[in-house]
C-alpha cells in the first residue's frame, strides 16, 4: 500500500511540476451547475423563481458567473497546495468583485429600480465610502457562504477521491476564465445600460485595491495548519443545527419583533448589521475551531453547507420576488427546492458513509 501511494504521490508531483493536469469532467459539469442553485435560485426572489423551465435556460448564463468563480478560485488553490482559508478569502474578494465592479450593487442607490432597495440600502449609508452597511454585509457573506464555498464543499463530497486535486487542465482553466470574464462584462453593460450608473473613478480604485489586498492575503495566511488539539470535534448535527440557526438569526429575530408586534425596521439598520457581523463572526471562529478538532471531517463539511443550503430554503418562503411572480409559482418552486435539499443531504451522507466503509 506504501509503494501504491508513494508512486500515485510521485505521479500527481511530477504532473504538476510539468504542468499537466488533467480536466475532470463531471466533477467541472457539476459545480458549474450546482452554483447557480446555491447562489441565485433557492433563495427566491428571481423573477424565474417557479419556473424551471427558465432557471435551466439560464444556466448557460448563470453557469460560468458562479460557476466558474467557483472553479477558478478552486483551481487556483488547490494547484497552490493550498486549502479552505485561501478559498474563503478569494471568495470575499470575489463578492467584493462581483458587487463593486462587475453589477454595482454595493454603490448603486437605486439598483434596477427595485421599490424597496432605498430601505435596505439607506438606513447604513456610509457617505463618505458611498456604500450601505446592511447590504455590504448582505452581498459579500452571500457570495461567500453561498455562491463558492457551499457549492464547492458540495461537490468534493460527491467526488471524495478528487477533493485535493485540481479539476481543470491549463487549456480547460482558460476557456473557464475567459467564460466567466464573458459572463461579467455582459453583467456589468447590463447593469450601465439598465441603471445608467457607474461607480466613481475612487470608488474602482479603492475596491480594485482591497481586491488585490485579499489575493495576496489569501496566499500569505492560507498554509493549511495541520496542528490538532485532542478535543473531539461536535457531533455534525451539532455543527449543521448551530450553522442554521447562526445564519438564520437575522430572520428569526425580524419574525420575532413581527409576532411580538415591534417594528423590525431596526434589523436593517446599524443594530442589526451588527448582530449580523458578531453571528457571522462567531461562526467563522467556531469554524477555525472545530477544523482544528480531532475527528473533523467530511460529514462535518457537509453539516456546515447543509446548514447554509437549509437556510435559505426556508428563508425563501419569506422573500418576496421580483416581477410577476405568482404565489402558487412561488410556493411550488419553495417547497421543491426545500425537499431537494433535504435529498441532497441525505444522499451526501450516504456517499460520506459509503467511502467510510470502503477505507475501513
Amino acid at each position: 500500500m506504501k509503494v501504491k501511494n508513494s508512486k500515485i504521490f510521485r505521479r500527481k508531483t511530477n504532473e504538476a511540476e510539468c504542468g499537466k493536469y488533467k480536466t475532470q469532467f463531471l466533477p467541472v459539469l457539476g459545480l458549474l451547475l450546482f452554483s447557480p442553485f446555491t447562489a441565485e435560485y433557492i433563495i427566491g426572489y428571481l423573477d424565474v423563481t417557479g419556473n424551471f423551465g427558465l432557471m435551466f435556460l439560464y444556466l448557460i448564463f448563470f453557469g460560468p458567473l458562479y460557476g466558474g468563480a467557483a472553479l477558478i478560485i478552486r483551481e487556483v488553490t488547490r494547484r497552490a497546495g493550498l486549502g479552505w482559508l485561501t478559498m474563503t478569502i478569494l471568495a470575499i474578494a470575489f463578492g467584493l468583485f462581483q458587487a463593486g465592479m462587475i453589477d454595482h450593487g454595493l454603490f448603486n442607490p437605486a439598483f434596477q429600480d427595485i421599490n424597496y432597495w432605498q430601505d435596505l440600502h439607506d438606513p447604513t449609508y456610509i457617505s463618505f465610502l458611498g456604500i450601505s452597511g446592511y447590504q455590504a454585509i448582505d452581498f459579500i457573506s452571500g457570495h461567500v457562504i453561498w455562491s463558492i464555498t457551499v457549492p464547492i464543499i458540495i461537490i468534493e463530497i460527491f467526488f471524495p477521491n478528487r477533493k485535493r486535486e485540481p479539476w481543470l487542465s491549463n487549456v480547460s482553466f482558460t476557456i473557464i476564465i475567459v467564460l466567466y470574464l464573458l459572463a461579467s462584462a455582459f453583467i456589468f453593460q447590463d447593469q450601465v445600460t439598465m441603471d445608467q450608473f457607474l461607480p466613481s473613478v475612487t470608488q474602482f480604485i479603492v475596491t480594485g485595491i482591497i481586491i488585490i489586498a485579499l489575493i495576496i492575503a489569501s496566499f500569505t495566511f492560507g498554509k493549511p495548519n495541520m496542528t490538532r488539539i485532542e478535543k473531539t470535534a461536535p457531533n455534525p448535527f451539532l455543527v449543521a443545527a448551530v450553522t442554521l440557526f447562526l445564519l438564520s438569526m437575522h430572520t428569526i429575530i425580524e419574525l420575532l419583533a413581527v409576532l411580538f408586534g415591534i417594528s423590525s425596521e431596526f434589523m436593517m439598520e446599524w443594530p442589526g448589521v451588527i448582530l449580523r457581523v458578531m453571528s457571522l463572526s462567531l461562526l467563522g471562529y467556531l469554524i477555525l475551531v472545530w477544523s482544528k478538532q480531532k475527528g473533523f471531517n467530511s460529514m462535518h463539511h457537509l453539516a456546515l453547507a447543509g446548514g447554509a443550503i437549509l437556510t435559505r430554503t426556508w428563508v425563501a418562503f419569506l422573500i418576496e420576488p421580483l416581477g410577476n411572480v405568482s404565489s402558487s409559482d412561488k410556493l411550488i418552486g419553495n417547497t421543491i427546492f426545500l425537499f431537494g435539499a433535504i435529498a441532497l443531504i441525505l444522499v451526501a451522507i450516504y456517499v460520506i458513509r459509503k467511502k467510510a466503509v470502503k477505507v475501513t
